[in-house]
């Protein structure tokens, strides 16, 4: 067996016919480790809307820009691996009720996991990226109007 200095996966045929992935400790801990560091700043986006006074979730709904249930969703961070949807993400940047620091919020999550700090894969982060409104003059314009919004 590999030392726990190893971080790749082997298989581990403990069923007969099945397999399954594990990771050595090492791999464990980081995987965790990314986890955790999405979850919290997934949660950061709550506390940027109870901060400006957005309290309930009929108000933190509407300044995302999302049903209420998918709010729920978002604002719980109970989410197995692979964080918020491009999509999701889209429609709250696309809301114009959504405050500063809440965009902000989401633009460093954005960030983060394109550059890999949440654990996923290069395939992963190409989908996520293909997905999103991340790319040339939406991302400047949001910047744009996040500085303009904070100037004034």
């Amino acid at each position: 067996m590999l030392g726990p200095q190893f971080t790749r996966a082997y298989v581990n045929r403990a069923h007969k016919g099945h397999s399954e992935v594990s990771f050595e400790p090492a791999a464990q801990s980081k995987i965790a480790e990314s986890k955790a560091r999405q979850i919290i700043r997934i949660r950061e986006l709550g506390s940027a809307l109870a901060a400006d006074g957005l309290v309930t979730l009929d108000e933190q709904a509407r300044a995302l820009g999302l049903s209420r249930s998918t709010a729920w969703a978002v604002l719980k961070a109970n989410h197995k691996a692979s964080g918020l949807a491009a999509g999701t993400i889209n429609q709250m940047l696309s809301s114009p009720a959504l405050p500063p620091r809440a965009r902000a919020t989401i633009l460093t999550y954005v960030e983060e996991k394109l550059a890999g700090l949440y654990g996923h894969n290069k395939t992963q982060l190409r989908r996520f990226a293909a997905g999103s409104l991340f790319a040339g003059n939406v991302l400047v314009a949001t910047i744009a109007w996040i500085i303009v919004t904070l100037v004034h």
